[in-house]
């Protein structure tokens, strides 16, 4: 009988929401989720055995993190952005100390472990190399954000922050006119991707810590990367651009489309409002959400490819385009009536996408630029990847907002 209610369990946990919760309490049940799936284990990749603790690990084994929650990963730094804004709006600050635990672990243990290439890593390899940008920007810019609650925590993160910083002052490859860009597949290599794991620290650190320069850079990206990226006839953003070859590469994916948008947003938020500097990135925002919008689907949602009707609905980057249209319309920044594309998104994400467990289904695995469709098409979905769980729960949250400006109580 146990075993039958456990199977009957989690067959209704896998089963989309069907929008039976509020939107609140939806929120906090994905919230919820993450911190009763956050713990800290070790697998060991010969033996399989299972190591509680950086200490128990033999020495000379090599083994894989027991928990998703654990490393040091860009979509991480999303998710402990998002967790802190769980904490801002319902002041439980469990949400906020997921962050702080979940940043702390990864600097203490850290340097333990090596560095391997390919798709076999050592643990917390990101933070061990720091030489990305997507290795540094939004865990980065998490600590930021964590230091406002957390100012005793400045001794620990103000390096990190630092280094950060000087890395993407000094150190990032950049295009001759000074365009961030990547080594890899091809040098030089822009990827969409990177306007967000670069802003996303670079625009908060220049409005906290009053550099200007900083700040002039993260508007001139924004106007590069659409320079290069844009595609006027698509009105959508391609993955990249080789500089080798001087075209652009990819497709129209949806989740590097959203990285643009989201990092725009980040911008403009701290832009000083009717400035010359934000009317031009605001302008380049609307174009890109009016593009996004005639792509939406009958669900409500965006597809894996963007431009392609036979592409699978994708919800990551569903989750980023419905935070950024509901951000700008709560901001003023665009027309309201761009609000039924949000509440529509959000809507088709709650039934479609996010089972009555919280966990967000049909997220696009990490992904670098490929060559053709099929690399696009074929990519894992995965039910729960962190790419999503961040992303869908900043999307909710700024629902929330744009339902209550737009239904004031009285």
């Amino acid at each position: 009988m146990k075993t039958f209610f456990t199977l009957c369990l989690f067959l209704l946990c896998s089963l989309p929401s069907r929008a039976v919760l509020p939107d609140e309490a939806l929120l906090r049940r994905i919230a919820d989720r993450v911190l009763s799936e956050y713990t800290l284990s070790y697998t060991d990749r010969g033996t399989g055995s299972i190591y509680r603790s950086v200490d128990e690990i033999p020495q000379g084994a090599r083994v894989r993190l027991g928990c998703k929650y654990m490393d040091w990963h860009y979509s991480l730094g999303v998710l402990d952005r998002a967790m802190i804004r769980m904490t801002e709006r319902f002041g439980d600050d469990r949400f906020a100390g997921f962050a702080e635990r979940q940043i702390d672990y990864a600097l203490a243990v850290y340097d333990r472990f090596g560095v391997t290439e390919g798709e076999d890593h050592e643990p917390f390899h990101f933070l061990r190399k720091f030489n990305e940008l997507d290795h540094m920007g939004a865990q980065c810019a998490a600590m930021i954000l964590l230091l406002e609650r957390r100012p005793a925590k400045a001794a620990v993160y103000d390096p990190w922050i630092e280094r950060a910083a000087d890395h993407i002052r000094r150190i990032q490859l950049r295009f001759a006119d000074g365009t961030l860009a990547r080594t890899w597949p091809h040098r030089p290599t822009l990827w969409a991707d990177d306007l967000y794991m670069g802003l996303s620290f670079m625009a908060i650190y220049a409005s906290r810590y009053g550099d200007r320069k900083m700040l002039h850079d993260a508007v001139r990206q924004v106007r590069r990367f659409h320079r290069y990226l844009w595609n006027p006839a698509a009105e959508l953003m391609y993955h990249g651009y080789y500089g080798d070859l001087k075209r652009p590469a990819g497709a129209h994916w949806g989740r590097c489309n959203g990285w643009v948008m989201l990092a725009t947003c980040h911008l403009l938020d701290v832009l000083e409002p009717g400035s010359g500097e934000h009317k031009r990135v605001l302008a380049l925002l609307e174009r890109q959400i009016s593009g996004i919008v005639k792509r939406q689907t009958a669900s409500g949602l965006w597809r894996q490819l963007l431009d392609r009707e036979d592409a699978w609905e994708e919800s990551s980057s569903s989750a980023i385009f419905i935070y950024a249209i509901a951000h700008a319309v709560c901001e003023g920044w665009i027309d309201a009536r761009y609000a039924t594309a949000a509440l529509r998104g959000w809507e088709g994400l709650r039934r479609e996408k996010i089972t009555l467990g919280g966990e967000l289904r049909d997220v696009c695995v990490g992904t670098g630029i490929g060559d053709d469709m099929p690399f696009y098409y074929n990519r894992l979905r995965v039910d729960g990847e962190t790419h999503g769980t961040g992303l869908v729960l900043e999307a909710g949250l700024e629902i929330l907002r744009l339902k209550e400006k737009m239904n004031p109580k009285k």
